[in-house]
């Protein structure tokens, strides 16, 4: 079994049995600058990211979660906290972790993330998500679809046979950023059924439905969730 790797962006003495710990039982990696931080995550390929928030810079943050954002295999970011909140600046983490723990809850809570890892997948034959990295396999094989594409398939997969329609896509998948017009969801949808259509002007799967009731996944199969992750490395 493959021993789960684990990028520390902290002071090893900090939380010192918590660490010694963390470093008995996963392959650890301890960085403290930022360069380094970048490097590590790049190449030590890391499945969970800590990092204490108290000893480092908000801008150092945001450039370390962001990094483990764009990376291919998407790890977990555990937040290590004191008292103050989290920034709202900060958007991609997964949970956090309040001063002070002891070395099992440190534990306890990064083998939450891993054991949650196989929940990021959704079946629906013949399409295989992982809703976390958008990679999917389908009948023209495995490809890496573009964050906005990646929620729409989610979206269709976890309700197949169910009409979608525009506004309801627009607000889940953009949120508060939502474009003023259905034009960039049509052009979205557009893009995925190229990834996924035999031809794109007789769409066989990713259907519109008529009376402007919006799109429709047409697969008889009930949604099962669960699998192994998917990566596209690049």
């Amino acid at each position: 079994m493959t021993t789960s790797r684990i990028l520390a962006v902290m002071a090893p003495e900090t939380d010192g049995e918590a660490c010694k710990r963390l470093a008995s039982r996963y392959d650890v990696t301890f960085t403290q600058t930022l360069r380094p931080t970048l490097k590590q995550i790049k190449e030590f390929d890391p499945m969970v990211v800590l990092i204490d928030t108290d000893a480092n810079t908000l801008g150092k943050i945001h450039r370390i979660t962001q990094a483990a954002k764009a990376h291919y295999r998407r790890p977990f970011v555990i937040l290590i906290k004191s008292g103050r909140g989290i920034p709202k600046s900060i958007k991609y983490y997964d949970t956090v972790l309040s001063r002070p723990f002891v070395a099992k809850r440190l534990i306890s809570t990064i083998e939450k993330q891993l054991a949650s890892r196989p929940d990021f997948v959704i079946q629906v034959p013949p399409f295989t998500l992982d809703r976390r990295t958008n990679v999917m396999i389908g009948p023209k094989g495995m490809v890496q679809l573009g964050p906005k594409m990646g929620k729409i398939m989610a979206l269709f997969m976890e309700e197949p046979r169910q009409a979608i329609n525009s506004m309801t896509l627009i607000k889940k998948v953009w949120g508060s950023n939502k474009p003023h017009n259905t034009r960039t969801l049509h052009v979205h949808v557009h893009w995925l059924r190229r990834l996924i259509e035999e031809n794109v002007s007789t769409p066989h799967y990713l259907i519109t439905v008529d009376k402007g009731m919006g799109y429709m996944l047409d697969l008889p199969d009930t949604p099962v969730i669960g699998g192994e992750a998917l990566y596209l490395p690049k």
